[in-house]
């Protein structure tokens, strides 16, 4: 699926709200009858930010202060002792995250993930205040449902992602999981997950990241819509390799939640 044919099938207003949340110093309002929700914004500079829709390779990031997880834990596909680590940015409003999701993951765990060569770190970089809000939500559910829940907003960003929140139709993407109105609405608004989000993105920003989706494959980063044939030779480089991966391999397995299937 391509950006423009993204366009089309969501229309013109739709599809600028979710390109406006792949870029960093974009603040979504949230409704006037909802509680204030904050952006998880790191300041306006970040809206200098390059071209987030192409893949681009920028400085080797060490592969052990990448490991260490944030304060919610990594959210990890595959085995935790895979040799390369792909650490992912994300914000669920983002269109290039869902084309990632939807194109380049399957595709990743067939020929890696699914064989034990790869890890995928899945780490939250929400931008606008849908993204934060979802975000918050995706944490506050049962570790169970995490990946279920990530694949369907992303998958489904056309009917709930806008210019402000949208609580029914984010619930409405939500409810399979049976989670109750009530709780998801205590969710939506968790401020200590929310508080707990806002020092992940920090720290994302300190690894150079500024829009979604953004890679590091054992390290190296890439940023944009990035596809499977751009990223298998950097994994193939980094299997050959295994030495450099060694930090990344040291995290606690306390610390990750490992599922070899998302689905």
């Amino acid at each position: 699926m391509t950006l423009s044919s993204v366009a089309r099938l969501v229309g013109a207003a739709s599809f600028a709200a979710l390109l406006a949340g792949c870029t960093s110093g974009v603040s979504l309002p949230a409704m006037p009858s909802m509680p204030s929700l904050p952006s998880l914004s790191l300041g306006a500079d970040e809206a200098a930010q390059a071209d987030a829709d192409k893949p681009k390779s920028e400085r080797v990031i060490s592969a052990a202060d990448l490991a260490e997880p944030g304060p919610l834990g990594d959210q990890v596909i595959g085995k935790g002792n895979a040799p390369v680590t792909v650490v992912e940015y994300l914000s669920l409003t983002c269109a290039n995250s869902a084309k990632f999701q939807a194109e380049t993951l399957p595709k990743l765990k067939k020929a890696y993930i699914d064989k034990g060569k790869v890890k995928l770190v899945l780490r939250e970089y929400p931008i606008g205040k849908a993204a934060a809000a979802t975000a918050v939500l995706s944490r506050c559910l049962p570790q169970k449902d995490y990946f279920k829940v990530v694949e369907k907003l992303l998958s489904t960003q056309q009917t709930w992602v806008a210019q402000e929140v949208k609580p029914d139709d984010i619930y409405n993407a939500v409810k399979f999981t049976g989670i109750k109105r009530d709780k998801f609405d205590e969710c939506l608004t968790n401020q200590s997950i929310n508080d707990a989000l806002v020092l992940v993105k920090q720290r994302g920003r300190g690894f150079g990241v500024s829009g979604t989706p953004t890679f590091f494959v054992n390290g190296k980063k890439l940023a944009g819509a990035v596809s499977f044939e751009e990223m298998q030779p950097i994994i193939e480089a980094a299997l050959a390799n295994p030495a450099a991966s060694a930090p990344a391999a040291q995290q606690p397995q306390s610390q990750q939640h490992v599922s070899a299937n998302p689905a």
